[in-house]
């Protein structure tokens, strides 16, 4: 019989540790997820899987353990039939993280950000009607919250409920700005507010928020809401002179798009590094200009992203001189562009500034191999993982890592496809069980080998080779018929 039908002699000692493995196998197919469902192991990270089939949520839907519920319920993947009775759990938790659309991260060579897609009309508003404030205030956050249940929670009975929902307007109509204003309460709540306004705030609106700070006792805690008006108001003479005069606010006016042309040309020489940033930052500035200003930025901050320079239209002339201006902030987020050509990508990978180089192995797919091996020897933080599973991440630079003295490195490397045999092997033996865990899940490792894998008497080991993605289906199913499921 070949070795990849071999039956692996399975003890009820590794059963658990087999079906554990199994659980998180990314090539598990849809039948064997949805037996899994029913297993007497720890299912949370079961039901976190974005591949999990209606059949296996249902089943982990009525789980009695909340955790199990309340972990599904943050899944996105959810068929309306699911998310409806989720919506109706009996604990809070559930129903508040069904309602929240939390975003989640997904690792597939380069890290990004994701978040789920709206759930049912019908769910949105069986949610809106929960008794439990803090459901409520969930989903008031909830990004994809439909415009007329959104109005319907400005006036609920919560407070808080009804300014999130205010705050968190994506679009609001202008016509309903001073009503929306008002109805938040705080500093927080109108500054949240205007993050979110589409367009410049009216200027009456303006005036009227300045009059009630002015006239406030709690000065210290308006600073953000001042910034957040010098920024997003139809700025006339009045309005920019009082900005302008304060220290603390002329950023914030410096990145308002209503300012002047005169002001704009004056302001990109301000003595202050802050202002000539948002200068620089201002979209549709004239690039002459732009590239005559000098700013400083640091190189180790992940933060100053230009919003309008992921969305805008920009052709190869414009990538490459984007990617060749003098700031960092410009190039930084340029890296993040999924429509990138391969000399602009070039260019960056060179870049001068370690955040550049770094987001160019965090986000672009033809990110090359010496950069990300460049980067993974010394990058500690979670997307080194991200680096290892690129596709032009080079099996010598893994290997290197793999023979690191660190179990760090060690652990990072064990799973790289193109690492040799007998470094795989050296690993399924290393010192942390964590370590041999995860070189049991190298998908290198041939079918024979990985049958004695599955028979070893060590749990790590055990449930690493059922996470293996070479795993074969027959044995899949081997295993479950084994636990009666």
């Amino acid at each position: 019989m070949p070795a990849s039908f071999e039956r692996p002699v399975i003890t009820q000692q590794s059963l658990a540790a087999l079906l554990r493995g199994l659980a998180g196998n990314p090539a598990a197919p849809p039948e064997v997820l949805a037996r899994l469902a029913t297993a007497n192991i720890d299912r949370i990270e079961l039901a976190r899987r974005r591949d999990l089939p209606a059949q296996a949520s249902a089943v982990l839907a009525g789980d009695e353990d909340a955790n199990v519920r309340s972990e599904l319920a943050a899944n996105p993947n959810l068929p309306t039939e699911v998310q409806l009775r989720l919506a109706q759990d009996a604990d809070a938790r559930v129903r508040g993280r069904l309602a929240e659309g939390a975003e989640y991260f997904t690792t597939v060579g380069v890290h990004g950000r994701h978040f789920p897609g709206p759930l049912s009309h019908e769910v949105f508003a069986l949610l809106a009607r929960d008794p439990e404030p803090k459901v409520r205030r969930a989903l008031a956050w909830n990004r994809h919250l439909p415009d007329d249940i959104r109005t319907r929670m400005l006036d609920d009975e919560d407070p808080r409920t009804a300014a999130i929902a205010a705050a968190e307007w994506n679009s609001a109509p202008t016509a309903r700005i001073e009503e929306l204003l008002s109805r938040a309460t705080g500093g927080f709540g109108r500054q949240m507010l205007l993050l979110r306004f589409d367009g410049p705030l009216p200027a009456a609106a303006a005036r009227a928020m300045l009059t009630d700070i002015d006239s406030s006792e709690d000065i210290a805690n308006s600073d953000g809401l001042l910034r957040q008006i010098a920024e997003t108001a139809d700025l006339d003479a009045e309005l920019t002179d009082r900005f302008l005069a304060d220290p603390r606010l002329r950023a914030a006016v410096a990145a308002n798009p209503t300012l002047t042309p005169e002001h704009v040309a004056a302001l990109a020489h301000d003595p202050d590094n802050q202002v000539r940033a948002a200068i620089v930052a201002r979209r549709g500035l004239n690039p002459a200009l732009r590239e005559s200003i000098s700013v400083e930025y640091d190189d180790r901050s992940s933060g100053n992203i230009v919003d309008w320079l992921l969305t805008e239209d920009l052709s190869e002339p414009d990538q490459l001189a984007f990617a060749r201006s003098r700031h960092q902030v410009l190039r930084k987020t340029l890296t993040m562009r999924t429509d990138l050509s391969d000399e602009a990508v070039e260019i960056l990978a060179a870049d001068e500034s370690f955040a550049v180089r770094l987001f160019v192995c965090e986000r672009q797919p033809n990110a090359p191999g010496w950069l990300l091996a460049q980067i993974a020897a010394d990058w500690k933080s979670y997307s080194r993982w991200d680096m290892l599973a690129h596709k032009n991440f080079p099996a010598d630079a893994a290997t290197a890592l793999a023979r690191s003295d660190d179990p760090h490195d060690r652990v990072v490397a064990a799973a790289h496809p193109g690492l040799p045999a007998e470094t795989i092997e050296g690993l399924l033996a290393d010192d942390a069980d964590y370590v041999r865990r995860r070189a049991a899940t190298n998908p290198s490792i041939p079918a024979d080998r990985l049958i004695t894998l599955l028979e070893a008497n060590e749990s790590a080991v055990v449930s690493g080779a059922a996470a293996n993605p070479t795993l074969p289906v027959a044995t899949m199913h081997h295993m479950l018929g084994q636990a009666g499921l």
